[in-house]
């Protein structure tokens, strides 16, 4: 027999039958009431189905026993119900209210159940095992306890070949249905472990993904602000002998750059807790972000989105929603710029961000990603959501920032 821990509830179906089991001897006494032979066989019924019970009871034995815990109890069930039939068989057959017939059909019952449960845990071996041991046990049993065996042999034998061929094929199928349902459970099994280690990889990659968002985030406050603020410092401290009105204009302005600094970085934070997206939608979550960015930047704002936009899966409108929010900084920071425009076109697969300024731009070809970060993590984005960005700038003639994404369409 295979080392395979127990299927769930078996044990306790186990110790139903025995109860069963305990009422049904019970009955057999108040209907066949002999006290010199019947009592003994209720002492003797009673005695081995509580031993039996206490055995299912006690965790030690079924780890000290291991893998013969339940055949050992199975086995046991079997043999003392063929015993304790035999002993009930006697007794009536000599007092006459007893037939072959009767004490067959009832240890049908007893010995089926057993069966379920070897063909609930084990494979069709051991039910075949099990349906010919209690049939060689029952048949020397009963040879050897009736002296007029020959009598109803004929009867007796028909009964235990159906009752065997009954069990075959109700082991069979049993056994069949557990061994597909092992099968699946284990598929099953797989596939939650499967499951657990992509999930477990899809978690730290958004921790990764959200570490360097944040970076950017910091980046476009923190990095900038105490930069400038250091070069003010170092500026005002050489000057502070030399020319000390010079050196405390520039403290003037290093706090008023910290304050600046202070607010930015407020406001990242916020952003990155309110969650403006979930509040307005894209399409609201982007005018507003303009409008805050024209306003701190005195910028005239040219609106070109039509309602509404098309509908996104929520990490791509969150992508695009970042993307832009980078690029209303770069401009108000660095483009000196006097408008700004933001306008979308959609395809029937395709949606285009497009974010324009007219400011002192930069040489394209001059700059290297690694040395812009706010433009390395557009490009990065961008690549998350499946998307392309496209960065065209000129030197005097302003920057264009262009992002397409692939539109969901519910197919």
């Amino acid at each position: 027999m295979k080392n395979s821990p127990l299927e769930p509830g078996i044990l306790r179906l186990f110790r139903i039958f025995l109860v069963v089991q305990l009422i049904l001897v019970l009955g057999n006494v108040m209907v066949h009431s002999q006290p010199d032979c019947f009592w003994c066989a209720l002492a003797f019924g009673i005695g081995n189905i509580v031993l039996l019970l206490i055995y299912l009871s006690i965790p030690f034995l079924q780890k000290s026993f291991g893998r013969f815990y339940l055949p050992l109890g199975i086995l046991y069930a079997a043999v003392f119900s063929l015993v304790l039939q035999d002993i009930f068989l006697n007794a009536g057959l000599e007092v006459g209210k007893v037939s072959s017939e009767e004490t067959a059909w009832q240890l049908f019952l007893f010995l089926f159940i057993p069966l379920v449960l070897v063909a609930w845990q084990y494979d069709f071996k051991a039910v075949v095992f099990y349906c010919i041991f209690t049939a060689i046990l029952d048949h020397a049993l009963m040879r050897h306890a009736q002296e007029d065996f020959l009598a109803f042999s004929e009867t007796y034998h028909r009964l235990l070949f159906i009752r065997a061929l009954a069990f075959l094929i109700t082991g069979y199928i049993i056994s069949s249905i557990m061994s597909r349902f092992r099968e699946q459970r284990s598929g099953l099994e797989r596939a939650n472990r499967e499951l657990a280690y992509y999930a477990s990889t899809l978690e730290q990659l958004t921790v990764s993904r959200e570490r360097n968002r944040m970076a950017r985030e910091l980046h476009d406050t923190l990095a900038h602000t105490l930069s400038g603020i250091a070069v003010q410092l170092e500026a005002a401290q050489s000057l502070w002998k030399e020319s000390p009105d010079e050196a405390q204009a520039m403290l003037t302005r290093s706090l008023a750059m910290t304050r600046s600094g202070l607010t930015d970085t407020r406001r990242a934070l916020q952003d990155l807790r309110a969650a403006p997206l979930e509040e307005l939608g894209l399409e609201a979550a982007l005018r507003s972000l303009a409008t805050e960015s024209t306003e701190r930047a005195g910028l005239s704002l040219d609106w070109q989105v039509p309602s509404p936009l098309p509908k996104l899966p929520p990490n791509v409108e969150q992508g695009i929603y970042r993307i832009a929010q980078e690029s209303f900084e770069n401009i108000v920071r660095h483009a000196g710029a006097s408008s700004l425009r933001v306008a979308t076109s959609a395809q029937p697969d395709e949606l285009t961000l497009s974010i324009a300024d007219d400011g002192q731009g930069f040489d394209s070809n001059e700059v290297d990603d690694d040395g812009r970060f706010g433009l390395r993590g557009m490009r990065e984005r961008a690549e998350m959501m499946g998307g392309e960005l496209t960065v065209s700038s000129v030197a005097g003639q302003g920057t264009t920032v262009e992002l397409k994404v692939k539109v969901w369409n519910g197919n």
